[in-house]
């Protein structure tokens, strides 16, 4: 099992790790709208948050010599089900012809006030 550690991967805020390769699979901790120089972007819009949420996890894939072709499951918490449409969208349009397994969980609440956290598993 390998510890995923680097200075543009976003930093744990609590007891766990931002991603580990364990069995040829990299498993990526829920992702909030965090910069990786530890910003936090819960004010902005769903869009925003989105893009920061998702190219976290693009440089996570990278840094494990992944990639968003290799994505196998994925797991989106929505704050608001009316997030779901614009989810679709986005998610598609970032991810291309590529179809993982993926649930989308509709939650009262996140961290911060979020609107998504994504959780998900790769091959690496």
């Amino acid at each position: 099992m390998k510890i995923l550690q680097g200075s543009r991967l976003p930093k744990p805020n609590g007891h766990y790790s931002t991603a580990i390769v364990s069995n040829h699979f990299l498993f990526i901790s829920g992702q909030l709208p965090i910069s990786a120089d530890g910003r936090h972007h819960e004010e902005e819009d769903f869009e925003h948050q989105f893009n920061i949420v998702f190219q976290n996890i693009e440089d996570i894939l990278v840094a494990s010599s992944s990639s968003l072709q290799k994505i196998v499951k994925v797991t989106a918490y929505l704050s608001d089900t009316k997030y779901w449409p614009q989810f679709n969208a986005l998610f598609a349009d970032f991810i291309g012809k590529h179809k993982p397994a993926r649930t989308v969980v509709p939650v009262t609440e996140l961290r911060h006030g979020y609107k998504l956290e994504v959780d998900l598993i790769a091959e690496v």
